[in-house]
């Protein structure tokens, strides 16, 4: 469509509202203004532009300009009208925008166009420091559904200055940025290869957490079915393509986020992918245990045993369980994964962040190979101890599949799970047998201790135990009664977090806004362990306790998230009695009660836990 062609459809579309005027202005005194005419006929009144689409800005810790638009019911905004140019900035430049989600609407004059509803957004980069006078030229367009009027570009210059968060942000945070933030602003200031050790330094720290434990048996599982096993070498080499690959599918997946918002991982994180990435482990532990051989039929048998085989003991499997291990196994979200997304985001510089982040994967599998090389002199050649090795790797992928699905199914059904494998386990530890050596005798006490527990855990699922570490907590006398619980009230999109935020505001209260889903371990361990601590729950006291379940990952959700630049949970987030968001203070990944408790009172500004 050519620019003649856009303004006569944008003229056809006034026509009514230059009838509307033209009626106002010539109407006789005194007499029943067309205006009123339009009223006793029922047709609704055209809000001013700037009633129908509030304008808003502000600028956050991390040098991006926010836009956000109230809009007025029965009235949308074009997203792909918007302009937004950068006036007297000196060296400084904007970056590309990034709109929040937007709805898709047949428009009968433009076609298919995305709207926004309600309210929209867009973020804007700013790479460098403006000039003093700078200022952002906004141009946008909407119109009103009902009547069928479009509304003439409507043209903005907002003062950079008048926007500076010296006031709000940057004093109530005491010039404070998230350690995301810092990554985000160092990655622009670092050399590539500087920021590639930096951030190999960030992996081999996340080593001991969630995010590369689970990963531990997948490996060995890979080594241990590899039918050359048994050299150091070909170990180390298996370890090296799965991590390779593991931190190659790291980073497109990272660079694919940060480059669009699409919630990847969230997607990954559905109960049927879950399911059937559960299953393939069970299907590589069955391998492990030789056990297609006394359940599978000769035809069915081997066809299964050549795929487990090409998973457990080749290159091609250890790649494949690499790209798995990435993007299912280990959906963590910590601080150097976000800056690397928030830089990826603002600057549109997918080379430099993705290499970050493929720098973040190799950290993390950087022990996994050091590891596997060592343990190729350890592993036993063939024989019986091969098989035990190969068993006891099995045990630990079936407990792969159970820790999948601990993110989907109930508590008490998780518990159910891990309960009969520990039970399973110790049968064949020799709990049952009688023992006459000294092995035997220790094997057997192991396997003892395993069915024990593994009772335990079906006594606490059956009475509605919550929690594999207490699962009798609440069945034994006064548990129940003494357990901390922290209550959140439920915030469904942005619209319903901004009314929250507004009431605390009115009631002069502060505000903490945890971002949570259901298949995210992290979010479960904040809720087990950080949130009902006294410590905690003394520096929340007289604050609101706000709690957006993004679990369903829809267009809500989805607002939410990019509203406030955030890639997944968890993170959370703390406001002051002002309404606003002290950005300096947010919370991605797990802290313990100690650290958040203090972490916290910090963020409300107070020395103390108020009385």
């Amino acid at each position: 469509m050519d620019r003649g062609e856009y303004h006569t459809i944008c003229l056809n579309r006034l026509l009514p509202a230059i009838a509307l005027l033209i009626g106002l202005a010539f109407a006789p005194a005194g007499a029943e203004t067309l205006g009123d005419s339009v009223g006793n006929a029922s047709q609704p009144q055209l809000l001013p532009a700037d009633e129908a689409f509030v304008l808003g800005a502000e600028r956050q810790a991390d040098a991006t300009i926010v836009l956000h638009w109230t809009i007025a019911e029965d009235y949308y905004l074009y997203r792909d009208r918007s302009e937004f140019r950068l006036v007297d900035g000196g060296n400084a430049s904007l970056g590309k925008p990034r709109f929040s989600p937007s709805d898709t609407k047949q428009d009968p004059f433009f076609g298919e166009v995305e709207v926004f509803h309600d309210e929209g957004s867009v973020r804007l980069p700013l790479n460098g420091e403006p000039d003093p006078g700078a200022r952002l030229e906004v141009t946008y367009q909407g119109c009103n559904d009902p009547v069928g009027v479009c509304y003439p570009p409507i043209e903005k210059s907002i003062d950079l200055g008048s926007i500076e968060p010296a006031s709000v942000s940057a004093s109530a945070d005491g010039g404070n940025r998230s350690e995301q933030g810092e990554i985000a602003a160092a990655l622009a200031d670092r050399g590539l290869w500087l920021t590639v050790l930096v951030f190999i330094g960030f992996g081999l720290l996340l080593t001991l957490t969630p995010c590369v434990l689970p990963m531990v048996p997948i490996l060995a599982g890979v080594i241990a079915g590899d039918p050359h096993g048994g050299r150091a070498h070909r170990g180390a080499g298996l370890a090296t393509v799965f991590v390779v690959t593991m931190a190659l599918t790291y980073a497109a997946v990272g660079v694919v986020v940060g480059l669009t918002g699409a919630s990847i991982q969230a997607w990954f994180q559905q109960a049927w992918v879950l399911g059937v990435f559960a299953g393939l482990f069970v299907l590589l532990a069955l391998a492990m245990f030789g056990l297609f051989d006394l359940q599978l039929p000769d035809r069915l048998r081997g066809a299964v045993e050549n795929r487990t085989r090409r998973l457990g003991g080749s290159f091609g499997g250890a790649a494949a369980l690499g790209v798995v291990s990435a993007i299912v196994v280990s959906p963590c979200v910590t601080p150097p994964l976000i800056g690397a997304l928030i830089y990826i985001a603002d600057t549109g510089d997918p080379l430099t962040g993705g290499f970050a982040l493929f720098a973040l994967g190799i950290g993390m599998g950087l022990p996994l190979i050091a590891a596997a090389g060592f343990a190729g002199h350890l592993l036993p050649r063939a024989g019986p101890w091969m098989n035990r090795v190969r068993a006891a790797f099995g045990v630990l992928l079936l407990g792969v599949a159970i820790w999948l699905l601990q993110r989907v199914v109930p508590v008490p059904v998780s518990m159910v799970l891990w309960a009969v494998l520990l039970i399973v386990v110790g049968v064949q530890l020799g709990a049952l047998a009688s023992a006459s050596t000294g092995w035997a005798r220790l094997w057997k006490g192991i396997g003892l201790i395993a069915v024990l527990y593994g009772s335990i855990l079906l006594v606490g699922a059956t009475a509605g135990g919550q929690s594999l570490l207490q699962p009798l907590r609440g069945v034994i006398g006064g548990g129940a009664a003494t357990q901390q619980t922290v209550d959140f009230e439920p915030v469904e999109d942005a619209a319903d977090l901004r009314q929250k935020l507004a009431a605390a505001q009115r009631a002069g209260r502060p505000v903490m806004l945890d971002v949570y889903a259901d298949w995210c371990v992290s979010c479960k361990e904040l809720e087990a362990f950080t949130f009902p601590d006294p410590r905690v729950q003394a520096a929340l006291e007289g604050a609101v306790l706000l709690r957006a379940d993004v679990t369903p990952n829809d267009a809500g959700d989805k607002a939410l998230l990019q509203r406030f630049d955030l890639y997944g949970p968890p993170a959370v987030l703390f406001f002051g009695t002002d309404g606003v968001e002290r950005r300096g203070y947010r919370v991605v990944g797990y802290k313990g009660a100690a650290e958040f408790a203090e972490h916290t009172r910090q963020a409300f500004g107070r020395t103390e836990s108020p009385s």
